[in-house]
């Protein structure tokens, strides 16, 4: 559900946003920086959500492809295992749908009373705004260049001063820009108020311009008080007369400007955004950052690229580690490790005595009598090692460059000196040298001798399986998930050439269309008769805290398989990746 996980990650980014607005910036009289910073936190709070700062995470590791030893064909019939009808989130997709369209239909339904309004008698004022006259109404409101005011409505100068400046400023285009955001966040109750906040900052702005026209600001305020009780416009416009904001007009008219120093406040965005950019790298783990600030470097390939140049005789220990930390079935607390040493399994664990002390045991070294104990006192047993026998090995050293001397460099040593006519206990041996025979081609087997049996038939999918070992790359987002599993493709074969590849049975979106990309690519000619075939691919992830991941077996295996009768199932293709670090 990344499109939930991005929407509440950008409504809390928002939140923040907002609180540093009402902490340190709601007291102050720089109106127009309050309005620029309302309408930036909507937009960047949008946008962090999908910046990464690369360098900040751990560097990924590679990918590891490999075929399971399967022994011939597999012909399965099976039936696709039931889906729920609906899901959870199906339940709040249709949820969320429904809230932003029912927003979208009031919304538009309060622009369509607006535009009739304007269909009404209208004057131009400075040449440049539209004045309609609403008869019998004590109104007073403006939308865009429309300025609607009632027959009834006294001092009608300052009224039409004061709409005019919401005009000039382009305050409509803020309303309307927060009606589109309260649509995507129709869930979030602080959008609603910081949209108040925002209308509060437009009559706080035409207020204080309106009333540098007049005498002073005393009798502007008296001004409010006394028309304080006409009828409200559209909640799309701006309406002079609102009588919830009356005392906040009054107040915010009369109080003492901000200074200049008070405008260092607006730095306090800087440190937010700095703050909220670290955390959506390194607190969320998600597969929507599709911007890199700054990519991390390949930490890995120096690594890999180090351990090729060590000597020949230095230990190579595998960086994989599989850890777990539980309890025996005797209460005794055990952290157990499988880990690879010259390409050989072997197993820790050390147990946490009731009195703190900690033993250690070898599953290599341990003895008859410790593997006892350990049964028996602790209720602790090794585990197989048929479970970690998967793990990929550490990178083959690099051969080393010598020079491979030649038959005709080879120099003969010289012969023996004559045997002295003293008579010795034992003779020395003379090693005679000849020159090597050419090699005779072998003559044909006689009719009665036994013949060899016959080199085993190649494999026709060979070719396939190296192109998709070689072409599958595990999926980036898929390795930050933590996600694996089987992948089962379906395909016909017709003249040696794939064709109809269907997805039988998924794991993500990702992996799938990976897979499909890969099979659908190949272009090979396999040497075999037409027919329906099934290709499972399972992709795995190894990394420090969690177990390697284990294919289903093949009773559950051939009971969850798609409905494909008379479809022939090909070996498996493992495809391993290391699992990136979780950072929360």
């Amino acid at each position: 559900m990344n499109w939930l996980h991005y929407l509440l990650e950008a409504n809390l980014y928002l939140c923040i946003f907002y609180s540093g607005y009402c902490l340190f910036l709601n007291k102050e009289t720089h109106y127009t920086l309050n309005r620029v910073y309302l309408l930036l936190s909507c937009i960047i709070s949008f946008v962090l959500p999908v910046v990464q700062v690369g360098w900040l995470k751990p560097a990924e590791t590679a990918t590891t492809v490999f075929i399971m030893p399967n022994n011939g064909y597999q012909t399965t019939a099976h039936k696709l295992a039931a889906q729920p009808a609906l899901t959870l989130q199906d339940l709040l997709f249709y949820a969320y749908v429904l809230g932003a369209v029912v927003l979208t239909a009031v919304l538009f339904i309060r622009l369509y009373q607006l535009v009739k309004l304007t269909k009404a008698t209208k004057t131009l004022v400075d040449d440049k705004y539209k004045l309609v006259s609403i008869e019998g109404s004590n109104t007073a409101f403006s939308f865009f260049n429309y300025l609607f005011i009632g027959t009834k409505t006294e001092a009608n100068n300052i009224i039409i001063r004061h709409e005019l400046v919401h005009i000039r400023q382009k305050h409509s285009a803020d309303i309307v820009f927060l009606e589109l955001i309260k649509i995507i966040n129709w869930f979030n109750p602080l959008i609603y108020l910081l949209q108040i906040s925002l209308k509060t900052i437009h009559e706080y702005i035409a207020d204080e311009q309106t009333a540098a026209q007049e005498s002073d600001a005393l009798s502007y305020s008296s001004f409010l008080v006394s028309n304080a009780y006409g009828l409200n416009g559209s909640s799309l416009a701006h309406s002079f007369f609102n009588y919830n904001l009356l005392k906040k007009r009054i107040i915010m008219l009369n109080q003492k400007r901000s200074g200049k120093l008070a405008r260092l406040k607006y730095l306090v965005a800087v440190p937010i955004s700095a703050g909220l950019l670290c955390a959506s790298t390194l607190v969320f783990s998600k597969s929507y950052g599709f911007i890199d600030l700054m990519p991390q470097q390949q930490i890995a390939d120096k690594k890999l690229a180090n351990a090729r140049t060590a000597p020949a005789d230095t230990v190579k220990v595998d960086p994989i580690r599989i850890k777990k930390e539980a309890l025996t079935t005797k209460g005794y607390k055990y952290e157990e490790t499988g880990y690879l040493i010259n390409n050989k399994t072997d197993f820790r664990v050390i147990i946490t005595e009731k009195n703190g002390e900690e033993e250690e045991y070898y599953k290599s070294k341990a003895t008859p009598e410790q593997l006892a104990t350990l049964k028996n006192k602790y209720g602790y047993t090794f585990p197989k090692m048929l479970i970690y026998p998967k793990l990929p090995p550490p990178p083959p050293a690099p051969p080393v460059k010598s020079k491979t001397p030649k038959v005709a460099d080879v120099k003969l040593p010289p012969p023996p000196p004559p045997a002295s006519p003293v008579k010795t206990k034992k003779a020395p041996k003379v090693v005679e040298v000849t020159p090597a025979a050419p090699v005779e081609a072998s003559s044909p087997a006689e009719p009665g001798s036994p013949q060899p049996p016959p080199p085993p038939p190649a494999d026709p999918f060979q070719n396939l399986y190296s192109y998709v070992a070689k072409h599958v790359r595990y999926p980036s987002k898929a390795r930050l998930n933590h996600i694996s599993g089987r992948v089962t493709l379906n395909f016909n074969i017709n003249n040696g050439k794939i064709s109809d590849v269907a997805l039988t049975e998924g794991v993500d979106q990702d992996i799938d269309n990976e897979i499909l990309r890969v099979l659908n690519n190949f272009d090979g000619n396999l040497s075999i008769k037409s027919g329906h075939y099934n290709l499972p691919v399972s992709m795995a992830l190894v990394s420090d805290n969690e177990n390697y991941y284990t294919p289903v077996p093949s009773k559950q295996y051939d009971q969850t398989m798609a409905s494909t009768k008379g479809s022939t199932t090909l070996r498996e293709i493992t495809v391993v990746g290391y699992a990136a670090k979780e950072t929360k």
